[in-house]
C-alpha cells in the first residue's frame, strides 16, 4: 500500500537540510578569520560592516595586550542596529548604536574570546543576534 506522507516527509527534510545550510545564523560559523592589520604605530586595525542580520567579517582574531581599534559601518536600510562587544568575562566592553556615521572603537584587549552582536528586536520577533548577527573576537596571548 502506497503512504502519501512518505515522499512528503521526505522532500520536508530535504528543504529544512539546505534552509538550516542557508540560514544566516549558520554563515559565520563557516566563514574564515580574518587577522586584524597591525600599522606601523602598533595599532592592531579591523574594519566591520554590518547590514542586515550580519557582521562581516563575524570572525576576527588579534594579538593580545596591543591596541586594536575597530573601525564600524553599516549597509545603508532602515532597520537600526547596534554592536555590542563582549570580554571572555561576559561583560560589555562596548555598546555602540550603527547609524549613518563610522564609529570607532579602542581597547587593549587581553587573550580570550570577544563575543560581538546586536541585541535589538522587534516586538515578539528574533533578535538580530538570534538571526545571525554576531561574530567572535577571537584574540591570542
Amino acid at each position: 500500500m502506497y503512504n502519501i506522507a512518505t515522499p512528503f516527509l521526505g522532500m520536508v527534510c530535504r528543504v529544512l537540510a539546505v534552509a538550516a545550510l542557508l540560514s544566516p545564523g549558520m554563515a559565520h560559523a563557516q566563514e574564515m578569520p580574518t587577522a586584524a592589520t597591525p600599522g606601523a604605530d602598533g595599532v592592531q586595525r579591523i574594519t566591520i560592516v554590518g547590514g542586515s542580520y550580519f557582521f562581516h567579517p563575524a570572525r576576527i582574531m588579534a594579538r593580545a595586550n596591543q591596541p586594536l581599534e575597530i573601525t564600524l559601518s553599516i549597509e545603508s536600510g532602515v532597520i537600526p542596529h547596534r554592536f555590542v562587544l563582549d570580554g571572555p568575562d561576559g561583560k560589555h566592553v562596548a555598546d555602540v548604536p550603527l547609524g549613518t556615521h563610522t564609529q570607532v572603537v579602542r581597547l587593549v584587549p587581553k587573550a580570550g574570546d570577544y563575543v560581538f552582536y546586536c541585541p535589538n528586536r522587534l516586538l515578539w520577533f528574533k533578535s538580530h543576534r538570534e538571526r545571525g548577527m554576531a561574530g567572535v573576537l577571537h584574540v591570542q596571548g
